[in-house]
């Protein structure tokens, strides 16, 4: 039985992650507002000279969901210190220095109206202030640190409190100048098309995570262009975003193995079906008029898949039922199916492969067709 020790500690734990996941989302929402406003020819850096930063500026970012205040010892304020007192050789670089935080300071801190304090004053307070156990460590190694490197940086840090939280912030990039050519309907969807594209550059060179704007600008155009037309852009559903239920579930699964189709087919049936599902909800939440088109498409899929049945069952007889060659033409008419290109939804462009052949599952669990000849097929 599990503890409500265990339990308590269990919350925590997903709690902690899903902050700290939030807080990751966040601040490359932060770096794709920053490649938003960014001119030509400038990069941007993201958790390679600090959270993020461009030529002048570097910022750390922190998120916070609820309320949250910046106290004397706040963690956050002192590791960001510390941090750039460690880093000096980098930190030296950027004119601007910048805690970008949701906190807010209340007039009890000693970092209250920092920005407005001259460096002198700055120095006082960090050097005289009695570090609470959780940020002593931090404290030390500031007050180690030389007097002309402590001026520098305290010269050049601000904290930027009280930002928006990340669903406010999301709302904010939807409304950016630079996606007013697109339908409000379809904003989500591009920012969820340029947010892709800051992660993606990680994966591209993950020793070197940056932005390069001449880049992302021209790879933004084309990406906007999609969301201008008259058609609404196919909202792609990559494979590592879905979870599969139980294979036991699924009809179509049954189905497939009544033909005997192996288990590499009916992983990537599942993966389809998932897929196809999710797309299919993102569309209609965009553009419900969309749903007689939808339904259209599907109606013209089992039409093509019972003309497809119907053709092969001439060279069929009622004993081969039951038997391997019934089979064997079953599974034929499966890949025939399957390889099929795919066919244009009306109002929606650029439809991807794994759509068509995940509607063609979802009729099949909906008991419309099935890949088996049965004695009616004959």
């Amino acid at each position: 039985m599990v503890s409500k020790k265990q339990l308590i500690e269990s919350e925590a734990f997903s709690n902690d992650a899903t902050s700290k996941l939030l807080g990751f989302e966040y601040q490359k929402l932060i770096a794709l507002e920053k490649c938003l406003d960014a001119k030509p020819n400038e990069r941007i850096w993201i958790e390679c000279r600090g959270d993020v930063a461009n030529k002048d500026t570097s910022m750390e970012i922190k998120h916070h969901s609820s309320n949250h205040n910046i106290t004397s010892n706040s963690i956050d304020v002192w590791k960001t210190l510390k941090n750039y007192i460690t880093e000096i050789n980098i930190t030296q670089t950027f004119t601007n220095l910048i805690l970008h935080t949701t906190s807010s300071i209340p007039n009890s801190s000693i970092f209250f109206d920092w920005n407005r304090l001259a460096i002198a004053e700055k120095r006082r307070k960090v050097l005289s202030h009695t570090p609470s156990a959780t940020i002593k460590s931090y404290h030390e190694t500031i007050v180690q640190c030389s007097e002309e490197n402590l001026k520098l940086i305290l010269g050049r840090f601000e904290i930027i409190s009280n930002q928006p939280k990340i669903e406010e912030l999301w709302e904010n990039l939807t409304k950016h100048s630079a996606l007013i050519i697109v339908p409000l309907n379809l904003r989500n969807q591009a920012i969820q098309e340029l947010h892709g594209y800051i992660t993606k550059q990680a994966i591209s060179n993950p020793n070197m995570w940056q932005i390069d704007i001449n880049d992302f600008q021209r790879d933004m155009r084309h990406s906007i262009s999609k969301f201008t037309t008259d058609k609404i852009p196919f909202p792609f559903v990559s494979k590592d975003s879905v979870q599969s239920k139980k294979n036991g579930e699924l009809i179509f699964i049954q189905k497939m193995k009544d033909i005997k189709l192996k288990k590499k087919s009916q992983e990537i049936a599942i993966s389809d079906y998932f897929r196809a599902q999710k797309t299919q909800i993102t569309m209609l939440s965009s553009s419900p008029t969309l749903k007689d088109n939808l339904e259209r498409y599907d109606n013209n899929i089992e039409r093509d898949l019972e003309n497809e049945k119907s053709s092969t069952s001439y060279d069929l007889l009622e004993s081969d039922i039951n038997t391997e060659k019934a089979d064997k033409e079953s599974r034929d008419l499966y890949f025939r199916c399957i390889r099929k290109p795919e066919t244009a939804i009306t109002g929606v462009a650029d439809v991807q492969k794994y759509y068509k052949d995940g509607r063609i599952h979802h009729i099949i669990d909906e008991g419309a067709f099935e890949w088996k000849y049965r004695e009616d097929d004959i």
